[in-house]
């Protein structure tokens, strides 16, 4: 199949969805994939991908000269607004048209994320089959983040932008032949936004080590993800000033290992070095993973999967997480990692992970074993594949 793959970002270590995706895709079909690129990391990104043999257009994107008049704008989300791109719609355009004349056409559209259908104005319709991977519902995790979110700033922006947010996913959804995200709970509400919507729920995969790792001695806990992201701030920030004093009160030398992308300033300010340790862009995610005795994801709010716990998971090492984290596994979650939501019972199945080895090692292979049969990439992308083929056949039915 030819396939026009459309980002509002580059495919960096941090956009595992679009990445390990694309990775699979690129094995057996043709590929043109059209991004916006921010910073040099997206060029970059982009740069492996040109030179893997897959026809690459990138966008350099910088609305900043533009943003103060799209607040005009008001009924408008800031996720579409810094998003919009008539530079990447043009070419999408010109992509297509091409192809046509060419008599060779593409098969499907692929739009990840509300940001890439700003960018490539899919309310504007491409005439193609086309799949919006919506990945999360954007306007749910803005109710969420007014509801929960500890800086007023955070939760005014949010609760400001949750109706336009839900006005322009239902455009999309609208517009899209079909839609994927990547947990049920983001489906609910997006069948809510738009009853006549398709939707369907493809959840990330993950990359297993071929066995789980021999849990190390030490007590470390990690907590991993892009530590610029709102709801990771809110997590980590609780955990630090709720559950871990509790942990380190029983456990003297347990350490927490934050490690992640772009870790803001005051998160860098609480590490001492001794208990809270930053390590920050790690080359290897799972060389920093495989060094923790358990993984946490004290996520107060969350949409979607959090891919902190798959990659946990697929290492072997045990997870503790609240309810909000685990919603988004597929299946029975407490079988597989351990839930608590307060603060002293967070830390007190932290305590017990760090201390009963036993315990530790079973829910980590149980972890391991779930993984390795529900989240596998191939799996995720056979299931666009099916998707793909499926608007192919709708239009010739048509």
């Amino acid at each position: 199949m030819r396939i026009l793959f459309i980002l509002p970002y580059g495919p960096t270590e941090t956009r595992v969805r679009s990445r390990l995706l694309l990775t699979e895709l690129a094995k057996r079909h043709e590929i043109t994939l059209v991004a916006l690129t921010w910073n040099h990391a997206d060029q970059d990104a982009l740069t492996i991908w040109s030179e893997r043999g897959v026809d690459v257009r990138s966008v350099p994107h910088r609305p900043r000269a533009w943003l103060p008049g799209a607040y005009r704008a008001l009924r408008q989300p800031l996720q579409r607004i810094i998003s919009t791109s008539p530079e990447l719609a043009r070419i999408v355009r010109r992509l297509l048209a091409e192809a046509d004349e060419a008599g060779n056409p593409y098969d499907a559209v692929h739009v990840e994320h509300l940001r890439g259908a700003s960018a490539a104005n899919l309310p504007g319709g491409f005439g193609v089959p086309t799949v919006f991977d919506a990945v999360d519902c954007i306007s749910e995790l803005a109710r969420l983040t007014w509801e929960r979110n500890p800086s007023p700033i955070t939760r005014l922006v949010a609760r400001v932008e949750e109706e336009p947010t839900r006005r322009y996913e239902r455009t999309c959804l609208a517009s899209a032949d079909v839609t994927t995200v990547a947990a049920e709970r983001d489906a609910f509400v997006l069948r809510e936004i738009y009853p006549g919507a398709q939707i369907d729920v493809i959840p990330n995969g993950v990359t297993c080590l071929s066995d789980p790792v021999q849990l190390v001695d030490d007590p470390v806990v990690i907590f991993t993800g892009k530590l610029s992201y709102h709801a990771n701030q809110a997590a980590i920030r609780w955990f630090i000033d709720s559950s871990w004093p509790w942990v380190t009160r029983s456990i003297p030398d347990a350490r927490l290992v934050v490690a992640g992308a772009d870790p803001p300033g005051w998160l860098t300010s609480r590490a001492d070095g001794r208990q809270i340790q930053i390590v920050a862009n790690p080359p290897d995610m799972m060389v920093e993973i495989a060094r923790a005795r358990v993984a946490i994801a004290p996520m107060q709010y969350s949409v979607g999967i959090q891919n902190k716990i798959l990659e946990a998971m697929a290492a072997g090492v045990p997870v503790i997480a609240t309810s909000a984290a685990l919603d988004g596994l597929t299946g029975n979650a407490s079988l597989v990692a351990r839930a608590a939501d307060g603060e002293r019972q967070f830390a007190a199945a932290v305590i017990r992970m760090l201390t009963d080895e036993r315990h530790a090692r079973s829910l980590g292979q149980r972890g391991f074993d779930y993984v390795r049969l529900h989240h596998s990439w191939s799996t995720a992308a056979s299931r666009f594949e099916a998707l793909y083929r499926k608007d192919e056949a709708m239009r010739w039915i048509a």
